[in-house]
């Protein structure tokens, strides 16, 4: 009985081993330069790759911002887990909008790196992990120098800005809700932090859906938590909601209000806080 037993178990071992090996021999496969982003990024979030406009509704002024983040190969080890590398490269500058179809830039920030993503597949929830090894470097533009009074606008004198750092974004996908948990670490920074860990929650989601339009209605925020000048946190905040014409898994089209508070994304006036409401037009490829 005993050996008629062990036999069984030996029989149904060997099956399940076989259809789990049959099962990856299937789904294990490499694309190279698939035509698709793994991670679903947060719009909302000032440091993700987009290139397009926003106009600020309060300020004769404009971001333009220029940049993608492309996979370049992804590894499937079978149904359910991939493996997925890549880099991005982005630019976002303020410009003034003055007449005669003039736009001094006052400040560019450069942004470049790699990526690693490990994206697991559910039969409910998803959970896309992603970890960036970036570099940000800032500076001020000729838009920024007054010549009349031969000096920079408010005093604002041009300094060496750089910003090493490395970056986990995990998200959980359910339907069409995304949440996501970031932490930063700053490897390097001139000038330097005194607290360089900066971590952060946000969300996306789509409201409603027109298949035949190819258009969805989403929202979202990015809230980013920091220690600046004291000991206690502050916040920068991002909110979003607008149209995505097209899959936002591929290149598309979105068309946002905006409203950001807190510290200024451009490293030159990192120390400088502000409020601003963006009408934003971008192409996220």
């Amino acid at each position: 009985m005993k050996i008629k037993l062990l036999f069984l178990v030996l029989i149904l071992f060997s099956e399940v081993y076989s259809q789990i090996y049959l099962s990856n021999r299937i789904y294990s496969k490499t694309i190279l330069f698939p035509d698709y982003r793994l991670f679903p990024s947060n719009f909302s979030d000032p440091m993700e790759a987009k290139t397009g406009t926003q106009f600020y509704l309060d300020a004769k002024s404009l971001e333009l911002n220029i940049g993608a983040s492309k996979d370049l190969i992804h590894h499937q080890f079978n149904w359910s887990n991939t493996l997925a590398f890549g880099l991005e490269f982005f630019n976002w500058s303020l410009l003034n909008r003055e007449k005669q179809f003039k736009f001094p830039v006052m400040a560019v920030d450069y942004f470049f790196g790699g990526y690693l993503i490990f994206y697991h597949n559910s039969r409910s929830i998803d959970w896309a992990n992603r970890i960036r090894i970036s570099h940000i470097s800032a500076h001020l533009s000729d838009g920024s120098f007054d010549k009349s009074q031969n000096q920079w606008t408010n005093n604002n004198q041009p300094f060496t800005y750089s910003r090493e750092f490395v970056q986990w974004t995990s998200a959980f996908i359910y339907r069409n809700l995304n949440f996501y948990f970031d932490a930063i670490y700053l490897f390097h920074s001139i000038p330097e932090w005194k607290f360089n860990t900066i971590t952060g929650i946000g969300t996306e989601a789509i409201i409603i859906g027109f298949p035949e339009l190819h258009t969805k209605i989403f929202t979202g925020f990015d809230l980013k938590f920091q220690k600046f000048n004291g000991e206690k946190f502050e916040t920068n905040k991002n909110f979003s909601a607008g149209f995505i014409f097209g899959n936002q898994s591929t290149t598309h089209l979105r068309l946002a209000y905006q409203y950001f508070d807190g510290y200024n994304f451009h490293g030159q006036l990192f120390n400088q806080k502000f409020k601003q409401s963006f009408i934003n037009i971008s192409v996220v490829i």
